[in-house]
């Protein structure tokens, strides 16, 4: 007869919890004569014990494990910032203002090329800015814009009077702070107007103030190239860049804000539209007309120093004559 083995599974239940259950798994190896039956004390035998005492959880367990874990996240949260234990943040905490600046570099490159680029299909609001809006791309926006206007300002004077043996060329600092008042006061003043305008007329149409900000900061990124390109001291390409990126990023500001406007009245819409073109536009004249454009170069003529003639009366001449 063949030799035959045999596995023996004894399964112990106690009727106290689960995980005091112990299964053993005996494997018994049988003599040569074959019959374990016949084999009486099986003295040549090997015995293996397996002693199993992790279980699996019960269905339930491992969403109570993850809630648990969950909660012990949130406690750990609350602690470290009290301010959003209710779900609020405090205005005076780092993480309420951490929220605006919440974006990563794909998100900014996408709000920055469709800014450029007018999409009458879609809406740049709707697409591109909603539900994370942020204050990080406008900010570094705005202050490129500041050096670049005035770094490319004080280039073109250079570039314009270097061959001139006459001139002396000194850089002008007080473009930057012009530059710099002149492009925060624009990025913030007018969205902040937008804003009281639309909070006056009731307007329910959903447009925050971080929203229109975050709008107007993004559309002032094509003057940045922009900028460059007017350092070329040609009138007419000058004028033609001020047409092009006042019409191709003031069609894109117009288009996301027109539904916060359409509903009010059609002459109060167009005329504030009307009004958000013509700010846009005259600020890149602005920029054009002060930073870009050359001042006449002088020539100071010196007078020649002459003889002065003096003419002497004799006294005695006027003597005689008076006499």
């Amino acid at each position: 007869m063949a030799t035959s083995d045999a596995a023996v599974i004894d399964v112990e239940s106690d009727i106290k919890s689960d995980a005091e259950l112990s299964l053993q798994f005996q494997d018994f190896s049988g003599s040569a004569s074959g019959n374990l039956s016949r084999s009486g004390s099986a003295g040549g035998a090997k015995e293996q014990v397996h002693n199993f005492t992790d279980f699996p959880d019960t269905p339930g367990s491992e969403d109570d494990d993850g809630n648990e874990r969950d909660e012990a996240r949130g406690l750990t949260d609350d602690l470290r910032n009290p301010s959003s234990a209710d779900g609020k943040r405090s205005f005076w905490s780092f993480a309420y203002y951490q929220s605006f600046f919440d974006v990563d570099t794909t998100q900014v490159l996408q709000r920055i090329i469709w800014s450029m680029i007018p999409n009458p299909s879609s809406n740049y609001l709707q697409k591109y800015i909603r539900p994370n809006p942020d204050l990080y791309g406008p900010f570094w926006i705005c202050t490129t814009l500041v050096f670049s206007t005035a770094i490319s300002g004080n280039l073109a004077n250079y570039l314009y009077f270097a061959n001139t043996g006459n001139y002396e060329w000194r850089y002008d600092f007080h473009k930057v702070s012009i530059a710099a008042t002149t492009v925060y006061t624009y990025a913030s003043l007018i969205p902040l107007s937008l804003w009281i305008f639309l909070w006056y007329r009731k307007n329910d149409t959903g447009y925050t103030l971080l929203e229109i900000l975050c709008i107007y900061g993004y559309s002032l990124a094509i003057y940045v190239p922009i900028s460059v390109i007017w350092t070329i001291q040609v009138s007419w390409i000058q004028w033609l860049f001020i047409l092009i990126g006042s019409a191709l990023s003031g069609s894109v500001l117009l288009s996301a804000t027109w539904p916060a406007f359409k509903q009010d009245d059609k002459k109060v819409s167009i005329l504030v539209m009307a009004v958000m073109l013509g700010l846009h536009l005259l600020l890149a004249i602005g920029f054009v007309t002060y930073f870009f454009k050359v001042p006449q170069l002088t020539t100071i003529i010196e007078p020649r120093s002459t003889a002065s003639i003096v003419t002497y009366i004799p006294i005695t001449a006027k003597n005689s004559t008076s006499g």
